[in-house]
């Protein structure tokens, strides 16, 4: 049960970890286009307009959302694993 309950938790603090990620890429992208649209003639602002743009929201919306389940999950495990 100790294995399963670590393998779980790490499972659990990776997803936060790259869900942590995902949002700082998407946050770069985001500005970086907007950046480079500010100084073109034509500058309107908007949401993600690339492909990549849109995946990337789309993938930390979802896991976003995991992340909602698994953090609490997670840190039940801890506490379990801390004061058993």
């Amino acid at each position: 049960m100790t294995i399963a309950s670590s393998t779980l938790f790490t499972f659990c603090i990776a997803w936060v970890a790259v869900y942590v990620f995902l949002k700082f890429v998407c946050a770069v992208w985001t500005v970086t286009e907007h950046f480079n649209r500010m100084f073109g003639p034509e500058y309107t602002p908007r949401h993600a307009s690339s492909t990549l743009g849109v995946a990337l929201e789309g993938a930390a919306k979802l896991m976003g959302w995991g992340a909602v389940i698994v953090l609490p999950a997670g840190a039940i495990l801890l506490f379990a694993a801390l004061f058993r």
